[in-house]
């Protein structure tokens, strides 16, 4: 017990804590340092803050898919409770192949007194996506073509709630010369423009307003989720190495799109990895840093 007193002394000097898992989840190590203090005071509070970079470093990350902050408490040495609520992130992070070892968290967190010269403590737990731990967290699209147009049917999928349809240029192109042949050949009359907009709204939701920026190489995804299980996409080549391209989202939960770009086309053989939070896939573990110096 000593010996663990003065390592923690030791190491609250350099703001690093080492954070063991339970040996029955992971034998690995996770360490957790402040990468960056940043600290904006103004005679209001509107602007005022502070900003705390996290680096997230261990042997976890390498098969981590994402990672969120749950903070529980922040205090600086006057005792002032620093805690932003509002501006708390609660969603999970998406850790890039470049992230693989360390990945960094942003924590922003309110101005402390103005005496104060140190954060005293930062205390919170990490929950760390790992698909590998779960086969249930993965779901694996091999024919990207034949599965657009129509919501994805897997038995995980529907379990977390989460609704996903995939477009192409094509696809929407195709969907809009169809519905525009059923409206004229209706008996209605009125606005033609106005009623395929209409009719095209009720199919593609948040998406319709996105499709034009829709390249030839664009893969549209539709998505509700209303309870957030949907961590990530992926888009890998027949060996299971990742294809980079752009990404844009909008919307909410419940009416999300996501675009993703690519420079050329994707190759027949490339898939498509969704990635669900399942209880078996996340890993906790508590942090603790201490004596953090304010700039």
């Amino acid at each position: 017990m000593k010996l663990s007193i003065r390592l923690i002394h030791a190491l609250a000097l350099t703001a690093l804590l080492i954070i063991v898992l339970r040996p029955d989840v992971f034998a690995q190590q996770v360490r957790v340092l402040p990468s960056e203090i940043k600290e904006t005071r103004t005679t209001g509070s509107f602007f005022g803050g502070l900003e705390v970079e996290l680096k997230v470093m261990g042997d976890l990350l390498a098969d981590a898919k994402a990672i969120r902050l749950l903070l529980d408490t922040a205090v600086d040495e006057t005792g002032r409770n620093i805690v932003n609520e509002k501006e708390t992130e609660t969603d999970f992070k998406e850790i890039s192949e470049y992230e693989r070892n360390a990945a960094k968290i942003d924590l922003k967190l309110k101005t402390p007194a103005r005496q104060a010269m140190h954060i005293r403590e930062i205390t919170g737990s990490f929950e760390i996506f790992v698909p590998g731990k779960d086969p249930a967290s993965t779901i694996t699209i091999t024919d990207i073509r034949k599965s657009t147009g129509t919501p994805i049917s897997a038995p995980a999928l529907k379990a977390a709630g989460v609704e996903i349809t995939m477009w192409t240029r094509e696809q929407f192109e195709a969907r809009r010369k169809a519905e525009e042949e059923k409206l004229k050949k209706s008996e209605k009359g009125g606005d033609l423009g106005e009623a395929l907009g209409q009719a095209l709204g009720k199919i593609f939701g948040g998406l319709f307003g996105s499709l034009d920026s829709l390249s030839e190489h664009s893969i549209a995804f539709q998505i509700k989720d209303p309870q957030s299980k949907l961590v990530g996409i992926e888009f890998q080549d027949a060996k299971g190495a990742v294809i980079s391209g752009s990404r844009l989202s909008s919307g909410s939960s419940e009416d999300q799109t996501r675009i993703h770009d690519f420079e050329s086309k994707l190759p027949d053989t490339a898939r498509v990895r969704l990635y669900v939070l399942t209880p078996r896939s996340v890993v906790k573990t508590p942090f603790k840093l201490t004596n953090l110096p304010l700039p």
